[in-house]
C-alpha cells in the first residue's frame, strides 16, 4: 500500500521522518518539508520504513545528480543535503542526544567543519564478490559496483586495481601523494609538526584535515604542564600521545593491535620523542596492573565505547581530567552518565570527520569534581 506523507524531521541516521496513523516512518533520501509518495518496505510494531516512489513537493535546496551511485551505494547518507544543512543536522543531532540522555545543560560548541566536503577520505576498503568491485549497497551486503567515489582522495580514485582478478577485498590508504596497498608496508602522514608512519592494519582517522583540528582541540582540553603524566588508552599508532607529548612530563599508551604499537614505536623515534612508552594489550586486561598514576587520561575507544572495568579503574586513578574522543554519540552518553558521578562534563566539541554521512566525531572534556 502506498501513502502520501510530509517529512517532518531527520532521525539519527539522516533519514527523513513522517507519521502514518501515529506510527513513525523512516524514509531515506528525504528532506523536512518535502511531500512524497512512499511504499512501506518494513512494518514493525513501533515503526515503519519506507522508500520514495515520487516527490510531490521537493525541497528547493535538494542537491541532485552529484553521484550516479547514490541511490544504490551505501557509502553516503546525506549527499542530497547541502553541506551547511548537513552541519546543522549534525549539530542538532548531538545536542538532542546529549539533552535527552544526559538531561543537563552541557556546553556543546559549534561543529568544526571539514575544509573539504568531497575527496577527503585517505582510506578505503573496496569489496568484491568475485564479479563486482565497489561498496556494499544501501540495503544488503551485495556489492554496488563503482568506478569513482566523491568521498575518496583523488589518489585512491585513480589507483589502478586489477578488477578482473580481484578475489579478496582490498584496503588502500593515501597521504595525498602515495598509495599504500596490501603489497606495501607503510605510508607517512603529517599532522601539524608530526610525521606518522601508518600501516594498513593500524587505526588512523580517515579525514586528515579534520584530524589536525581535532588533535589541536584535544591538546587544548588536556592543557598539560610539565608536571602532568598522561595515560593514552586505545592509542593506535601513538598519534595523539605523541601530539601532546611536548607539553607534559610523560605519556603511556596502550593498544591491543600489535602492528599499531610497532608503528607507534617507530613514530616515537621519527619524531624524536623520548617521554612516551607503549604497551601492547587489551586495555581492560591491563589497566588494573599498570602501576601508573596519570593526572590526565585520553581515551579514543572503538565504536562500542568503554567497558565497565576500564571506567571503574579510570575513576580509581582519579585523574584531574579525562579527554574522551568518540565516534558514536550513543555510547558516549552512556559512558558520560557513569563518569558524571565523579567528573563534571565541561564541554563537548563535535567534528565533521565524515561529510555526506550521518556519522559525527566528538571530543569531550571532563574535570574531576
Amino acid at each position: 500500500m502506498n501513502y502520501e506523507v510530509e517529512i517532518l524531521s531527520y532521525d539519527h541516521q539522516g533519514r527523513g521522518m513522517a507519521r502514518i496513523d501515529n506510527k513513525v516512518v523512516f524514509i531515506p533520501n528525504t528532506i523536512p518539508g518535502e511531500i512524497v509518495n512512499i511504499k512501506i518496505t518494513k512494518d514493525k510494531k513501533k515503526y515503519m520504513e519506507g522508500e520514495v516512489i515520487n516527490f510531490i513537493k521537493e525541497a528547493s535546496t535538494r542537491v541532485k545528480d552529484l553521484c550516479p551511485y547514490y541511490e544504490i551505494c551505501g557509502g553516503c547518507d546525506l549527499l542530497h543535503i547541502p553541506y551547511q544543512e548537513q552541519l546543522k543536522y549534525k549539530q542538532n543531532k548531538i545536542e538532542n542526544i546529549i539533552k535527552r540522555y544526559l538531561g543537563q545543560n552541557i556546553t556543546i560548541n559549534n561543529i568544526i567543519p571539514s575544509d573539504n566536503q568531497f575527496h577527503y577520505r585517505n582510506k578505503v576498503t573496496f569489496h568484491t564478490d568475485g564479479k563486482k568491485v565497489g561498496f556494499y549497497d544501501k540495503k544488503s551486503k551485495k556489492i554496488a559496483s563503482i568506478d569513482t567515489c566523491l568521498l575518496l582522495d583523488d589518489c585512491l580514485n585513480t589507483y589502478q586495481i586489477d578488477r578482473n582478478n580481484l578475489k579478496d577485498d582490498i584496503v588502500l590508504r593515501t597521504n595525498g601523494k602515495q598509495v599504500l596497498d596490501n603489497g606495501h608496508d607503510k605510508i607517512m602522514i603529517t599532522i601539524g609538526k608530526y610525521k606518522y608512519n601508518v600501516s594498513l592494519e593500524s587505526f588512523f582517522q580517515v579525514n586528515t584535515n579534520v584530524t589536525y583540528k581535532m588533535y589541536e582541540k584535544i591538546k587544548e582540553y588536556a592543557a598539560c604542564t610539565k608536571e602532568d603524566t598522561i595515560l593514552d588508552l586505545y592509542c593506535g599508532a601513538g598519534t595523539i600521545g605523541i601530539y601532546v607529548s611536548d607539553t607534559c612530563k610523560e605519556v603511556l599508551g596502550i593498544e591491543i593491535n600489535e602492528q599499531a604499537i610497532k608503528d607507534a614505536n617507530e613514530n616515537k623515534d621519527i619524531n624524536h620523542v623520548s617521554n612516551i612508552k607503549f604497551i601492547t594489550s587489551d586495555v581492560a586486561k591491563v589497566i588494573d596492573k599498570l602501576g601508573f598514576n596519570p593526572t590526565i587520561v585520553l581515551v579514543d575507544p572503538p565504536r562500542a565505547g568503554l567497558d565497565n572495568k576500564t571506567i571503574e579503574y579510570i575513576i580509581k586513578m582519579k585523574p584531574s581530567k579525562i579527554v574522551y574522543t568518540s565516534c558514536d554519540p550513543m555510547t558516549l552518553v552512556r559512558d558520560l552518565n557513569t563518569l558524571n558521578q565523579y567528573y563534571e562534563i565541561k564541554e563537548i566539541t563535535p567534528f565533521d570527520m565524515f561529510p555526506n554521512t550521518y556519522h559525527i566525531e566528538n571530543v569531550t572534556l571532563l574535570e574531576r569534581k
